[in-house]
């Protein structure tokens, strides 16, 4: 062989190496999880320290193995076609099939497919020579951004647009790779439900407000404090639709320690903020954080009382609940068994969606006590059955009419949907 071929097979090769690299130091780099790159940081790894710096830039490292792609190939096509220039037809064919064969799997498909698999080795094989391919090709990167530059397609001009979706689809392999806690899953999502939830969803139902009318006297309301727990209470004139504002009991206290038992609640009481049941949860916590208040009356599309809410129990969204020594030791939801849980009857359907991936439907009703209430068709029992599909719901205890604590079952743990039409007609 003579000297000009070597000097081209040669070149071939090396073309062959530029392209290998770029190949896999760009999927490694794409494949490799920030958690990985952290590991080998804390372990002295000083190629994680170069990966890092590359992956800080991410349009420079983009274009770069691109353009590294890019001119390995030129100059492989420029070389190869100089080489089989003076051979015959046949050795030509030959040699020409070989290179496809040999360029397509070291070049592109082997590279790529060792990186996906073993993305930490590939990293620290590949990243030093990369750096030094990417000095190389520095010139080019940079007339390029001068030609973007102008049309707007340097990166920063045109950010990124990241779905909901993609956002929690990278907080569960988060979670999946040790970087996310299931907690900071759990709030992560919390807070993007959080503005697609109605206060209605949320807030202390009407039967379960803790009030007092304004006609009781301040020994009434102490004790009202004592016994609830609570540091705020919506005082009310006949009943709880007329309610006249909150008494706080940092208002009352001084003047029982002053001996002043006799001032009228009214006299003490703030002004209440009222809202509307459809208001979203985050537009109502930005309401109330500018008010400088904690909490709201809200108030149903007939200007009735239907409950109300403070900021705990907004917070309680995204962070979870937040059990205080007056709250009840007893969880709202307890799973007792592979298949078997215990709700609040309280406890929104998202939530009992969530805890048992099942698909309760019902557009009339939040909670599981209304689902339940809603199948029942009548006043509930303590041991009544409901039944949708394979999921079974059974009155555990009642307070009042309504059922306070519900038993679920799964007959087949792969069941997932039940629905419960609101307004089906099946005459």
């Amino acid at each position: 062989m003579d000297p000009a071929s070597s000097l081209e097979l040669l070149g071939l090769a090396m073309c062959l190496i530029i392209v290998s690299v770029a190949s896999a130091a760009e999927a490694a780099l794409s494949t490799i999880s920030r958690h990985r790159m952290n590991t080998l940081l804390e372990n002295g790894e000083r190629r994680a320290n170069v990966a890092m710096r590359l992956l800080e830039d991410p349009y420079h490292l983009r274009i770069g193995t691109l353009l590294l792609s890019t001119v390995g190939t030129i100059g492989a096509t420029a070389l190869l076609l100089t080489f089989v220039a003076n051979r015959t037809g046949w050795q030509q064919a030959s040699f020409l099939l070989i290179f496809l064969l040999v360029w397509l799997t070291i070049g592109t498909t082997l590279p790529k497919t060792l990186a996906t698999a073993y993305p930490d080795s590939m990293v620290l094989w590949t990243v030093r020579p990369l750096r030094i391919l990417l000095w190389l090709v520095a010139p080019m990167q940079w007339l390029l951004r001068q030609i973007a530059r102008p049309i707007g397609l340097v990166t920063g001009q045109h950010p990124l647009i990241v779905t909901e979706e993609e956002l929690k689809l990278m907080v569960n392999v988060g979670e999946e790779e040790g970087v996310i806690e299931a907690e900071e899953r759990d709030m992560i999502e919390g807070i993007f439900e959080f503005s697609d939830t109605a206060v209605r969803e949320v807030m202390v139902p009407r039967i379960d407000i803790v009030g007092l009318a304004a006609t009781a006297s301040m020994e009434e309301a102490l004790n009202l404090f004592i016994s609830a727990g609570h540091s705020r209470l919506p005082i009310y004139d006949e009943s709880i639709d007329h309610v006249l504002g909150v008494l706080y009991a940092k208002d009352l206290f001084p003047l029982l320690r002053d001996g002043l038992r006799d001032a009228p609640l009214r006299s003490l009481v703030r002004q209440s903020y009222f809202v509307p049941d459809s208001i979203k949860v985050d537009d109502l916590m930005r309401a109330l954080q500018s008010r400088k208040v904690h909490m709201a009356i809200i108030v149903d599309e007939y200007g009735s009382t239907a409950g109300l809410v403070t900021i705990e129990d907004l917070l309680e969204e995204i962070v979870g609940e937040i059990q205080d020594e007056f709250d009840s030791e007893e969880a709202p939801i307890q799973q007792v068994g592979p298949h078997e849980w215990l709700f609040d009857g309280r406890v929104s359907i998202d939530a009992v969606n969530d805890a048992t991936e099942l698909t309760l439907i019902n557009d009339d009703v939040d909670s599981l006590g209304g689902f339940v209430l809603s199948m029942l068709g009548s006043m509930p029992k303590v041991g009544d059955v409901i039944q949708a599909g394979d999921t079974t719901i059974e009155v555990v205890t009642i307070q009042g009419l309504r059922p306070q604590r519900l038993r679920l079952s799964l007959a087949h743990a792969e069941h997932e949907f039940a629905e419960v039409g609101s307004n089906t007609d099946d005459g």
